[in-house]
């Protein structure tokens, strides 16, 4: 497994300890973290990928399906849905999360890997050149393949709205390893605190301004400030978010 597989494993292992939930993976390419948890104890796991040609765990059923699309699951039909650096790659990323949630059961989880372009050094590199860290470049006007590309990547903000507006509410943050470019942020983090306190604390919305709260204080945790990568463990919640039309 890679540096985020371990880590998503981790916070399954730590968190999740009934060995008899049921866990679907989204494109879990070769099934690194599938053949972990299986000899980890957990047996009752299903995986879906583009290409379940390329899945190697032979005691896992891996059916043919498209993140972009319906996922051919029942509704309630999981307690851990695991997406691992999926959702960068994702032109609606809304439905995604929806579909998430449609097939977890009630207060089933999610863990939900993307690149962190949140942190010190991706926003300066954003500074200078109009892009962050790990999305480089702008995706081929000529070709598609968004398999590779990262065509949406997200700010935590950003990915908060769309688990949150889909009932998914963000339980623990982690990241896979601290980048090293990002420490001398640490000698900026009181006058990053400070402005996007200000920032935030702008909203003239009392229950937005009371969740932006939140969000600051997600921004500079450790993990979002000088993390890699961004990784979420959320819960299936009953939520009211009104879409006004």
């Amino acid at each position: 497994m890679d540096l985020t597989e371990n880590k998503a494993f981790t916070l399954i292992t730590e968190n999740l300890t009934n060995k008899d939930i049921k866990i679907l993976e989204l494109t879990p390419g070769e099934g690194n973290l599938t053949k972990a948890l299986l000899n980890k104890g957990y047996r009752n796991i299903q995986a879906m990928d583009i290409d379940p040609d390329n899945f190697k765990v032979k005691d896992v059923v891996c059916h043919k399906g498209n993140l972009n699309d319906l996922f051919p699951f029942d509704s309630n039909s999981f307690d851990l849905v695991i997406s691992v650096e999926g959702i960068e790659h994702l032109e609606n990323q809304y439905q995604f999360a929806s579909e998430i949630n449609r097939v977890l059961r009630d207060n089933g989880h999610a863990i939900i890997t993307t690149p962190n372009i949140n942190n010190f050094a991706s926003r300066v590199k954003y500074l200078f050149t109009g892009f962050y860290s790990l999305a480089e470049r702008p995706s081929s006007e000529f070709e598609k393949c968004w398999f590779v590309e990262h065509i949406y990547p997200l700010t935590f903000w950003q990915l908060r709205h769309i688990l949150h507006t889909n009932g998914l509410f963000i339980q623990k943050i982690g990241t896979n390893r601290i980048r090293r470019s990002s420490f001398i942020g640490i000698l900026f983090y009181p006058f990053s605190y400070a402005l996007t306190w200000r920032e935030l604390n702008s909203e003239p919305e009392e229950r937005q301004r009371k969740a932006n709260m939140e969000i600051l204080k997600q921004m500079h945790s450790p993990a979002l400030y000088l993390g890699k990568s961004q990784i979420i463990l959320a819960q299936k919640q009953q939520h009211s978010y009104i879409k006004n039309t």
